[in-house]
């Protein structure tokens, strides 16, 4: 394919997967954001995925490009060929690391929510969500990024399904109860029933129980903490990866 003036060569592989190698039926639930691109749920762990390095290039990208005199020049087609590389590596990388952690822990199945219509109102016009917002939320490929989740993942042999994200922000995940007034602030969920968890770590556990149903409301004293306390794992810009917060040097903002 001849693209940008370069040539590329794609080819496309057929993968043989050992039984030995196949997943368990371990269930990790997935909540896609803006702030946390990605919040997992393990059902005894989860783990944020912040995008302070995305989000800071793509504002630099906006801006740079608003500086040119013509859309139309070599300057702004060669910026938005970077900013589209920049973003296509950060993705990768992105759901790469998802994938392999899930297959550290034995997922054989990953609950992705269906943000469908996050772009559009009731109406199907397009939400306006603000000057910044807006630039967040249509410069963040949602459906990119769960395809790109989805290959990797088949390839480990774990089955990727998407589950409607309809009342999972404001439901309890240990009780069921549903309540726009229990997000008492932004990133901060409590409960009557004495759950206090990183909302998007609830948004992200209350996805997993989509397929998991039993677990919703089973009125059972399941250890909660790791809801409020999640791991954090950073994009490490030096090393292209990402990394638990801990070992990131070089780290996004």
């Amino acid at each position: 394919m001849y693209e940008h003036g370069i040539w590329r060569l794609h080819f496309v592989c057929r993968v043989s997967i050992d039984d030995a190698e196949l997943p368990d039926d371990g269930v990790a639930g997935i909540d896609l954001g803006i702030c946390n691109l990605a919040t997992i749920s393990y059902g005894d762990e989860s783990v944020l995925y912040p995008g302070g390095a995305l989000k800071e290039d793509e504002y630099y990208f906006a801006k740079k490009r608003a500086e040119t005199d013509d859309s139309a020049s070599r300057k702004a087609r060669r910026l938005d060929r970077k900013r589209t590389d920049r973003r296509t590596h950060f993705l990768h990388t992105l759901s790469k690391d998802i994938v392999s952690e899930c297959s550290k822990r034995g997922v054989g199945t990953i609950v992705v929510g269906d943000l469908g219509g996050i772009r559009e109102d009731e109406n199907g016009d397009a939400r306006n969500w603000g000057k910044h917002g807006n630039l967040d939320l249509h410069g963040w490929a949602f459906d990119r990024s769960t395809s790109m989740l989805d290959y990797k993942a088949e390839e480990c042999g774990i089955a990727v399904v998407t589950k409607s994200e309809r009342n999972t922000s404001k439901t309890c995940s240990e009780c069921g109860r549903s309540d726009d007034r229990q997000r008492v602030q932004r990133g901060l969920y409590v409960c009557e029933c004495g759950l206090v968890a990183n909302a998007d770590s609830n948004g992200a556990e209350n996805i997993r129980q989509k397929v998991l149903p039993n677990l919703a409301c089973d009125g059972g004293d399941r250890d909660n903490g790791w809801l409020a306390q999640p791991a954090v794992r950073l994009f490490d810009c030096s090393e292209g990866r990402f990394a638990p917060r801990e070992q990131v040097v070089n780290r996004e903002p």
